[in-house]
C-alpha cells in the first residue's frame, strides 16, 4: 500500500485490459449488439475509516472491471454499465459497520435497476447483508468473505447458515477460499516456523472467531498445543495482561483471528513492551491484517509478521501476468492504497475477476432476452443469478465456478511476510480443501 499519487490509465490500457474481462467462457450465444440502455451493478465495501486501506483497493479492482466493460462495449450497441459504490464502514465506529452494511444492501435491493454486487468484505458484513439480497433475488460475489458458515451449514456453530438465504436459492457467492483451508494453511505454517506451544486471540467477530477455530483445529491435530484462547471485542486496547499470561505459560507463537481495526497491530506492538518482553516471538494471522492499519499500529514492530490471504500469490500464475502490468500503471494503482509492497493489494484482482463474472453473467442474459435488456427487473436478476452459479470463468485469478453452496472451488491462499515495513508475497500454500 503506497501513498497517494496521480496517475490516469490510457484508452490503450483500457482496451488491452478489455481483452481480459471477456476472457470468461460461456454456454450461450453473444447476441447483444443491438443493445440499448444501460444496466447497474455496485460495490458494498469499507471504504473509509480503519479499513480503507482494504475496502478502496478492492473496490478499484471493481471499478477497472466496469471501465474495461464501457471502453469496449462489453454489452453491445448502446448498452452501456452504470455503477454504484457503497461504503459500509460507519463513523460512529470508525470501521467496517454491519448494520450500515445491511441498510446499504437494502437499498440496493429496493433499486430495481441494480443486478449485481460485489461485496461486502469482511464475514459479519456479509451475514448481515446475504439475507436482505436473498430475498430481493440479487446476486452478491464476495471477493474476501471467508467465514465457512456463511454459505455452509454446519461448518461455524455461530452462524445460522440457513437464515442467510431464506428463500432457499444461493444468490451469495465468493471467490475467495474459505477459513476452513486458511486456518489449516496458517497452522501449516506455525508449524513450520517450529511453534508448539500458541496462545490465540480473536476479536469476536464471525470471522476472527471462524479462523481462530480452524486454525486450533488444525494445529492441535498436529501436535500443538493451545496454551489459552482469549476472545476480546474489537473495542479492546490493553493486551498487556494476557501477553504477559502467554509469556508465563512458554508461548512460543501469538495468533490472531481478527482484523486490524480490532486490534491486530496493537498486539503485536504490545509483545515488544519492556513488560511483556516476547518480541523474539512468532506472531501469525489471516488476512484480517494485511492492511495498512496494522503497520500503522504496529509500527517497525510489524517486522517479521506473517499472515496468509484468501487469494492467489498472482505474479506465479500465467492468468494474472497483464492484469499486473496494467493496473499497476492505471489510476487505481497510484491513487490511495493501491499496491502492498510494489504489489497489486491482495483482493484487487478478486474483486476484479467478481465484477467481470456479473459483467459475463448480465452480457450472457441479455443474449439469451434477443439481445435486449429483460424488463422485468425480477426475471433480470433470475437470470443473472443463474448465470452465476453455472459460469466456468477463465479470469485472472484462475479459473472459477461455484459450488452447490456458491463456494469457489479455486482454492488458493499466500503466505505474505512483512519485511523493512512493507508486505512482501512470500509463497502460495497447498492445503486440501474442506
Amino acid at each position: 500500500m503506497v501513498n497517494p499519487t496521480k496517475g490516469f490509465l490510457s484508452i490503450a490500457s483500457i482496451a488491452v485490459l478489455g481483452l481480459m474481462a471477456a476472457c470468461g467462457t460461456s454456454s450461450t450465444g453473444t447476441k447483444t449488439t443491438g443493445c440499448t440502455g444501460s444496466v447497474t451493478v455496485a460495490t458494498e465495501l469499507p471504504t473509509s475509516g480503519g479499513d480503507a486501506s482494504d475496502g478502496l483497493p478492492t473496490q478499484y479492482g471493481a471499478q477497472l472491471a466496469v471501465d474495461q466493460a464501457n471502453a469496449n462495449h462489453l454489452l453491445g450497441g448502446s448498452c452501456t454499465v452504470n455503477l454504484i459504490t457503497k461504503d459500509d464502514a460507519s463513523v460512529a465506529l470508525g470501521k467496517h459497520d454491519p448494520n450500515l452494511g445491511a441498510a446499504n444492501m437494502s437499498a440496493l435491493a429496493a433499486n430495481d435497476a441494480v443486478v449485481g454486487v460485489v461485496g461486502a468484505f469482511n464475514s459479519v458484513v456479509c451475514e448481515a447483508e446475504a439475507p436482505i439480497a436473498n430475498q430481493a433475488g440479487l446476486v452478491m460475489i464476495s471477493p474476501s468473505c471467508t467465514n465457512p458458515g456463511i454459505t455452509q451449514v454446519g461448518a461455524d456453530p455461530t452462524v445460522n447458515t440457513l437464515s442467510l438465504r431464506p428463500t432457499g436459492t444461493i444468490t451469495f457467492f465468493r471467490v475467495c477460499t474459505t477459513d476452513t483451508e486458511q486456518g489449516a494453511g496458517l497452522a501449516q505454517e506455525a508449524k513450520a516456523l517450529g511453534a508448539m506451544k500458541a496462545y490465540v486471540f480473536d476479536d469476536q467477530e464471525s470471522y476472527g472467531v471462524g479462523l481462530a477455530t480452524e486454525f486450533i483445529k488444525d494445529f492441535t491435530a498436529g501436535g500443538g498445543t493451545i496454551l489459552k484462547h482469549q476472545s476480546l471485542p474489537g473495542t479492546t486496547t490493553s493486551f498487556i495482561s494476557y501477553l504477559q499470561q502467554a509469556k508465563s505459560l512458554g508461548a512460543d507463537l501469538i495468533f490472531f483471528g481478527g482484523t486490524s481495526s480490532n486490534g491486530g497491530g496493537i498486539i503485536r506492538q504490545q509483545m515488544f513492551d519492556p513488560t511483556v518482553g516476547m518480541g523474539s516471538v512468532n506472531f501469525i494471522g489471516g488476512d484480517g491484517i494485511s492492511d495498512n492499519l496494522f503497520l500503522t499500529q504496529a509500527g517497525k514492530d510489524a517486522d517479521g509478521v506473517y499472515y496468509t490471504v484468501a487469494a492467489p500469490f498472482l505474479s506465479q500464475i500465467s492468468s494474472a501476468a497483464t492484469f499486473l502490468t496494467q493496473y499497476k500503471a492505471s489510476k487505481y494503482a497510484t491513487a490511495s492504497n493501491g499496491l502492498v509492497g510494489g504489489q497489486v493489494f491482495a483482493y484487487t484482482a478478486n474483486a476484479y475477476d467478481a465484477m467481470n463474472i456479473i459483467l459475463t453473467a448480465i452480457k450472457e442474459a441479455i443474449s439469451a432476452n434477443g439481445g435486449t435488456i429483460p424488463a422485468n427487473p425480477t426475471t433480470f436478476r433470475a437470470s443473472v443469478r443463474a448465470n452465476v452459479a453455472s459460469i466456468q470463468y477463465a479470469g485472472v485469478i484462475g479459473n472459477t465456478s461455484f459450488n452447490s453452496v456458491g463456494d469457489t472451488t479455486n482454492i488458493a491462499l499466500t503466505l505474505y511476510q512483512i519485511q523493512n515495513g512493507a508486505a512482501v508475497a512470500v509463497k502460495a500454500l497447498s492445503v486440501t480443501a474442506g
